[in-house]
């Protein structure tokens, strides 16, 4: 994999220019509708455990989404692109184009679990 996860979950958060949210926001939907239709079982897991939330505050001037991964699926790839490119070959070029125009910056930070607090 280009973008395998450490840990036993993960963030990665993505900073999009302003006036590209609705660009990025169709990548996003397409990573879904990709996991979705993989027939990978991994595919399946990883959509499981794979949230995504908005900033309700710009970051930097940009605006944030922070992909929450529990759990990381161990040895998988988490690469957009290459996720859509897996069932959409042919499309994926349009969306990698998306995602690179609405680019800001990323981060990630693996995390290992610490404690459950309910139990």
């Amino acid at each position: 994999p280009v973008l395998a996860l450490d840990g036993d979950a993960a963030t990665i958060t993505v900073l999009i220019k302003p006036d590209k949210t609705a660009e990025f926001e169709a990548v996003l939907a397409k990573v879904k509708e990709s996991l979705a239709k993989s027939e990978k079982a991994e595919r399946k897991e990883q959509a499981a455990g794979w949230s995504v939330f908005k900033a309700n505050q710009a970051v930097n001037g940009n605006t944030a989404y922070i992909m929450f991964i529990n759990p990381v699926v161990k040895g998988q790839e988490y690469d957009i692109t290459r996720l859509i490119a897996e069932v959409f070959p042919v499309e994926v070029q349009e969306f990698f184009q998306k995602y690179k125009d609405s680019f800001a910056g990323r981060g990630i930070t693996p995390l290992t679990k610490f404690m459950t607090m309910g139990q």
